[in-house]
């Protein structure tokens, strides 16, 4: 699921020639008008609900939610409510590892086993060490099993779990249900060495250490372990302490249980299929709650920092480090659509750079261009790969709507 959906998304993100929908949108100039349009894709939409945010020369121009956070109780989504972001997620890591590296714990060039207390080996080039730099940039070996992966999933407790999307999660991706999950230091353990009981061969791509692309899950989780191995504090803890706390994000959290229930919105696999709350054992990796207000804080204060205009969350060289390409040379099986990584960071041919996401009820684009200070973000949240057909013609045209608006004059 994660991994198909995350295709889909790279391409719409990076590219308006997807043509879902026989209608073709008008040019957008003005607020108004993305607003109107928005309603409009909502209304035939079959998402619970979205919000869409659009920064224009580093100023807000838009921001806006549609639909309903809680369709059973006829509660609106608004703009404070906090949904589950998925692999967006990601880019808190790359923010957090950078402070690590700025407060001299490692670098990039650090191997990761001279930091873990266990070891972690491709055992197809066992000689061959695995650095900081590979896991940020997706090269690292480490791939995802999908049957093992979801066994890190549960729903919470006291989640109702007789409906039918919590069924669908227990039944089709075996998900637990008791509320309870590993640590991020037990998963990453028995899923990488040897003597875990997850651990398989197939945990590794057969390809030299920083020559194959593998977009990895599990090894972003690792990269946010290594970060409280050194640091001596839990992951959750220090991205709070570096980054929300002093971007005053209040609307956001790694775990429900750290913001008001009243507003967090209900997950869907589409508006007819509510999902109960999880979580997961590598939570760092896609499971972050926010809510669009904070998201556009957090991107007005990253297109700051790519300009140089910051130094709030780190030093203006450390800023470098976060976003410059780290790829020197293309590795193989990388969508071509995607042009180079930052610390976690994706830049897009296009110029743009951000991420997107996908899981469980929640589709999600981030995505800024430096050199015009202007960008967007969308937070969805349903499934549209579940969703269906109409998901993905709805999806294409409010992505349409909202970078029509971005690009008016």
């Amino acid at each position: 699921m994660k991994d198909s959906l995350k295709t889909f998304l790279l391409i719409l993100l990076s590219s308006l020639t997807i043509s879902c929908s026989k209608e073709v949108l008008p040019q957008i100039n003005t607020a108004q008008e993305l607003d109107a349009s928005l309603q409009k894709s909502y209304e035939k939409s079959n998402f619970g609900g979205f919000s869409v945010a659009v920064i224009k020369n580093g100023e807000v121009a838009f921001q806006k939610s549609y639909g309903k956070a809680n369709i059973e109780k006829n509660i609106d989504l608004t703009n404070e409510m906090s949904m589950n972001i998925a692999s967006i997620s990601k880019v808190f890591i790359g923010i957090s590892l950078v402070k690590a590296i700025e407060d001299r714990y490692f670098t990039l060039e650090t191997p990761i086993n001279s930091i873990l207390p266990f070891e972690v080996i491709n055992p197809n080039f066992p000689n061959e060490p695995i650095l900081i730099k590979h896991l940020v940039t997706h090269t690292s070996g480490i791939k995802d099993s999908e049957s093992v992966y979801f066994q890190n999933y549960s729903i919470l407790e006291g989640e109702d779990i007789s409906t039918k999307g919590a069924q669908r999660m227990i039944q089709e991706l075996g998900i637990k249900t008791n509320g309870n999950v590993l640590s991020l230091e037990n998963f990453t353990k028995l899923y990488l060495s040897t003597t875990g009981t997850l651990y398989h061969s197939d945990n590794f791509v057969n390809a030299s250490t920083g020559t194959e692309y593998e977009y990895s899950n599990t090894g972003s989780a690792l990269a946010a372990y290594l970060i409280e191995i050194v640091t001596q504090t839990p992951f959750d803890v220090y991205s709070k302490q570096v980054i929300f706390e002093p971007l005053q994000m209040s609307h956001t959290a790694w775990r429900k249980s750290e913001l008001n229930a009243e507003l967090v919105s209900t997950q869907f696999f589409d508006a007819e299929t509510p999902l109960p709350a999880y979580t997961m054992a590598t939570y760092p990796d896609g499971a972050l709650l926010t809510s669009i207000e904070d998201m556009t804080i957090f991107m007005q204060e990253m297109i700051k920092a790519k300009t140089g205009q910051s130094s709030l969350l780190l030093s203006k060289e450390s800023y470098q480090l976060l976003f410059d390409k780290k790829l020197k040379t293309r590795p193989k099986q990388m969508p071509e659509r995607e042009d180079n990584y930052g610390v976690f960071w994706l830049w897009s041919t296009n110029g743009r750079i951000g991420h997107t996401g996908g899981d469980i009820g929640t589709t999600t684009f981030f995505g800024f261009d430096p050199n015009t200070q202007s960008g967007s973000i969308v937070l969805i949240n349903s499934n549209v790969e579940e969703a269906g057909e109409l998901a993905l013609e709805v999806l294409s045209e409010i992505v349409r709507a909202y970078k029509s608006f971005e690009a008016a004059k």
